[in-house]
């Protein structure tokens, strides 16, 4: 229950108040005092709703006793008592103090103390209620700045990827309107146009149009780079225990597409062995390619296309793995490519690890064995 607090240096007006309030309906928590001070002292040590005071005192006037009481306690709610012998006093404490009503002395219907008192309360909950709301408004309001700052780090760090798709898919096009390219001869022109097609296809389809997981990319690499009739062979090891998520997918499936359209596009044969695992806290797809040692190997005679389409998978991998290391080897090359582990976001599927189908190696093709994979690796 609110506290109020009645300060009247006269005793009989005490009294009075006393005798009036106690019969009332719903009666209210009243503190009576006749010495400022102590008045003073209560208010100090509790919290009080409503002070009402009587202006003419000897040793403090109300205005004095409102002054101290709105610095010990600015919600409570002041009403001022007097016999209206000074009006310029009472006008000044009006006007100076923080009053809500004025009861003008002698009174002698209890309605004329209770319903101030009544509305003096009504308005100190409206007050509470808005301070309790302008708290909870606060919280929501602090809450809502880290969430929204959670989201601007967020929004940079998407920015930053989109930034390195852009330079991409810039990439993919600056190789197509390269200088070097316009030197090219018709075949190398026509076969150059292609590539940056494949290329652009490939890279809207992972990164913007669909999203896919482990399963979908291995039947699809294979489906596109194994063709063992024709010796080409694409072998896909994962060795992360757990889940992918699509974010990271995306990158590692297209630089999976990358590679084995590298060897599609320049060799008649190859044998493709990727294997995707995790290490310090990121994800790293390992590639190596061999072909064959007898015969032509390649299917693109012209060195400036071969040149070309590997300059153009390499500045396309730095630009979209976090980090890539590569090394070219007699008959074949090695490729390491680092992705960031992302956060697996809410209400997004994720990629399991799947079965992996080898193949028999078909003559031909220089020896891979434990200790040579273990040697090679970047």
């Amino acid at each position: 229950m609110d506290t109020v607090v009645i300060l009247d240096c006269d005793k009989k007006w005490i009294a009075n108040y006393k005798r009036m309030l106690a019969s009332v309906p719903n009666p209210m928590d009243c503190r009576f005092f006749h010495n400022p001070e102590d008045a003073i002292q209560f208010m100090t040590d509790y919290p009080v709703a409503v002070l009402a005071c009587e202006q003419d005192m000897p040793f403090m006037s109300g205005k004095e006793v409102f002054e101290m009481a709105d610095i010990l306690s600015p919600d409570t709610v002041n009403i001022v008592m007097t016999e209206n012998k000074d009006v310029a006093k009472t006008l000044e404490t009006l006007n100076s103090s923080r009053v809500f009503r004025l009861i003008v002395k002698p009174f002698f219907m209890v309605e004329d103390i209770e319903k101030p008192i009544r509305e003096a309360l009504q308005l100190y909950h409206t007050g509470k209620q808005e301070e309790d709301l302008y708290e909870k408004k606060k919280i929501q309001l602090e809450s809502l700045r880290q969430r929204l700052q959670k989201l601007s780090s967020k929004l940079e760090e998407k920015k930053g990827r989109y930034a390195s798709l852009s330079q991409a898919a810039e990439g993919i096009f600056d190789g197509n309107l390269s200088p070097g390219f316009a030197d090219f001869s018709q075949e190398e022109s026509a076969f150059g146009l292609q590539v940056c097609g494949d290329l652009f296809k490939e890279f809207m389809r992972c990164y913007i149009f669909e999203r896919h997981g482990y399963h979908y990319y291995a039947q699809t690499m294979a489906e596109r780079f194994h063709h063992p009739e024709g010796g080409c062979l694409f072998q896909l090891a994962n060795e992360i225990n757990g889940e992918i998520p699509q974010g990271s997918m995306s990158g590692i499936g297209y630089g999976m597409f990358l590679l084995g359209y590298l060897c599609q596009q320049l060799l008649k044969g190859y044998r493709i062995a990727m294997a995707l695992k995790e290490e310090d806290g990121a994800y790293m797809l390992k590639i190596q390619c061999q072909y064959p040692k007898e015969g032509d190997a390649f299917r693109i005679q012209s060195g400036n296309a071969q040149q070309w389409m590997g300059h153009m998978a390499e500045n396309l991998l730095k630009s979209l793995a976090e980090q890539m290391a590569g090394a070219v080897k007699e008959y074949g090359f090695a490729v390491r490519l680092r992705y960031k582990k992302e956060e697996i976001p809410s209400g997004y599927p994720c990629m399991s690890k799947g079965q992996d189908k080898k193949e028999e190696i078909p003559s031909g093709y220089p020896c891979m064995s434990k200790g040579q994979d273990k040697k090679e690796e970047i």
